[in-house]
């Protein structure tokens, strides 16, 4: 029998692992500031179960704040949220850290979100322009790291809203 990429994860306790020469994680971290926005675009994505990107800053002790509403565990659901958008960050401090997750929508229980279970996984390209391009893997089927693919560039905050 051979593992799943969330097995061979859970034994590295959450990674990130060596996957066909990708370094693959359950989660990616970035260090952010008060009030630090994070522009988001997907890029691409299938169809076959809905996909979702995942957000929480200093576990969920922290807020995002996307179109004046403010929650400390937004998805950004594909078939929702548009092409670009950008959030907010208000760590609990100072200073935090971001973390960015994807998900899928269950198939068979529509109101369950499924996250690191299969062949769930990610891994991250850094950009010239300090851009990371995301490449998401849901767990339901083969390791494909198309599944879910979007690019965020943090911007400084400028002190002025």
């Amino acid at each position: 029998m051979t593992t799943s990429l969330v097995g061979m994860l859970a034994e590295a306790k959450g990674g990130p692992i060596d996957y066909h020469g990708k370094r693959v994680m359950m989660s990616y971290k970035i260090p952010v500031t008060t009030g630090q926005d994070v522009l988001v675009e997907i890029l691409r994505y299938d169809n076959i179960f809905e996909q979702g990107i995942a957000i929480s800053i200093d576990k969920r002790k922290g807020i995002v704040e996307v179109n004046s509403q403010k929650t400390n565990a937004p998805i950004f659901w594909t078939r929702t949220a548009p092409r670009t958008f950008s959030f907010k960050c208000f760590p609990s401090k100072t200073t935090g850290v971001l973390n960015i997750w994807n998900v899928w929508e269950n198939t068979e229980y529509k109101d369950n979100i499924d996250a690191w279970i299969g062949n769930a996984g990610l891994y991250v390209d850094q950009e010239e322009d300090g851009a990371i391009v995301f490449h998401c893997s849901n767990g339901m089927q083969q390791v494909d790291f198309e599944n879910l693919v979007f690019r965020i560039k943090l911007n400084q905050y400028s002190g002025k809203d």
